[in-house]
């Protein structure tokens, strides 16, 4: 208000000095001829008119500034939105990509039991197969000759019960203790007998080599199925048998202190062999075998034939075999795992180096909740609760309580209410020392008591100073994760 009533005060003086002592001496004005009325409006009407024009003008001004930092600020806000909105898709993106899982079709294991074989193994779920070998009726041999007529019965009830399993490859687990070039003909050789019992003449070209990578069995079947988008699926077979090579007194009599305490972190010399089929879970329906039959032209020439097929389809797979690979069970869906370095001598700091790698399996198996936001939030998804059985290798209870105790405690976290001991499948004690089959072994274990259950199994690998976690979990429909 004061700036206003000095402007106007200002312009009035201003405009009455140049009434009064400007324009009378240049000539321009006379007062004498100026009525009354006129030199009123003369000293009073200009300077109000031009008050009100710069107040007009002032208040232009400040309406056009206070809009351009208003269109400024929106604009401010936008890009700060659609940063974030970039972030937040960033953030599910990466999620989506590591709660990819490897869906587990169909199981069968035979392994040699360290004393008695458990109870769980009679109560399987269909798609299951887990048998006990004998110790009196093994022989001792050569590995591959022991290992032969096990493996052969394997991949002879998987072509059996899934004939479309053959156009599959068939990727082994390498024996480190045997040359690569001897065991990768005697598997072929097993493959081919086993398809020729199961299909005859039918049987198809086959593939047959060794699984890429090390660690959990999983992530390398995902890794083997992202390197190759034209297979449905792929077949994976471990087998191995330090039993066959350890001497008859050594199996509970170790010779010295050293291998006794080796045993008690590995276990007993044991045997197994496990195969497991793994199939995408975008696979659209299968085909009829009279469509595949109409489609083919026999006079086509071969170079002119479409052989390329998409990420998703059903590969090489024949049409009338793939309704027979479509009915399989879905047991399990093994997440990705999560994997740290952390000492193992200490309880502290292995509970510590735990906890994360714990956090980051169970959000992995979509089990614990992770938001970008606090108001993305969906507490319905923490169900790490529901977790119901715990497969790990922490070796004997005198030489393994603190692997057990950071396990109990990382658990513990998350509400899980199962018994360490009771509910837990400890390999060691178990099954012992199955060498190149360990891996394939315990996500057998896993993927078995997941099917059981219809809940999640928490697979925990321990080896030296690494840890590796990952969870077995029933299947999801793609319709109930939209």
């Amino acid at each position: 208000m004061w700036k206003s009533l000095g402007l106007l005060g200002g312009l009035t003086m201003g405009w009455w000095g140049l009434l009064w002592l400007v324009l009378p001496r240049l000539g321009w004005l006379n007062w004498q001829s100026v009525s009354p009325t006129a030199i009123l409006l003369a000293h009073l009407a200009p300077p109000a008119m031009l008050s009100a024009a710069i107040r007009v003008w002032s208040h232009l001004k400040e309406a056009r500034a206070k809009l351009a930092e208003q269109q400024q600020a929106a604009a401010e806000e936008d890009e700060r939105q659609a940063s974030r909105d970039a972030a937040r898709e960033r953030h599910y993106a990466a999620l989506r990509e590591r709660q990819q899982a490897a869906s587990c079709r169909w199981l069968w294991a035979r392994a040699l039991p360290v004393k008695d074989a458990p109870e769980w193994t009679a109560e399987l779920a269909a798609g299951c197969a887990w048998s006990e070998m004998d110790r009196e009726t093994l022989e001792r041999d050569d590995t591959l000759a022991v290992l032969r007529p096990h493996v052969v019965e394997l991949l002879s009830d998987l072509y059996l019960d899934a004939g479309g399993a053959t156009w599959l490859p068939l990727l082994v687990e390498p024996i480190p203790t045997l040359s690569g070039v001897e065991q990768l003909t005697a598997f072929k050789q097993w493959q081919l007998e086993a398809a020729q019992t199961a299909l005859g003449d039918d049987a198809p070209t086959l593939d047959c080599r060794f699984l890429p990578g090390s660690g959990l069995i999983a992530d390398r079947a995902r890794l083997a199925l992202q390197q190759a988008p034209e297979l449905p699926g792929v077949a994976v077979l471990a087998a191995d048998a330090p039993w066959a090579q350890a001497e008859e007194d050594d199996d509970w009599n170790p010779p010295d202190a050293a291998e006794t305490l080796r045993r008690k972190w590995l276990g007993q010399p044991g045997m197994a062999c496990v195969a497991l089929l793994f199939l995408r879970d975008d696979l659209p329906p299968p085909a009829s075998a009279s469509a595949e039959e109409d489609a083919a032209d026999p006079y086509q020439p071969y170079w002119e034939k479409d052989f390329s097929r998409g990420a998703g389809d059903w590969g090489g797979v024949p049409a009338r075999w793939q309704p027979q690979l479509a009915a399989l069970p879905h047991l399990a869906a093994l997440a990705q795992a999560c994997q740290t370095e952390t000492p193992q001598d200490k309880a502290l700091q292995l509970a510590r180096g735990l906890q994360p790698v714990m956090d980051n399996a169970l959000v992995n198996a979509r089990l614990l909740d992770y938001p970008f936001s606090p108001e993305d939030a969906k507490p319905e998804n923490d169900q790490a609760a529901a977790t119901a059985w715990l497969v790990h290798n922490s070796g004997e209870i005198d030489v393994g309580g603190v692997r057990l105790a950071a396990l109990a405690g990382s658990l513990s976290r998350h509400q899980v209410d199962l018994h360490p001991i009771d509910e837990a499948s400890n390999l060691v004690r178990e099954w012992g020392d199955v060498g190149a089959a360990f891996a394939a072994l315990q996500a057998a274990v896993a993927v078995a008591h997941c099917a059981r259950l219809q809940a999640p199994a928490v697979i925990t690998q321990f080896s030296q100073d690494h840890v590796a976690v990952a969870i077995a979990r029933p299947f999801i429909p793609e319709e109930e994760t939209a």
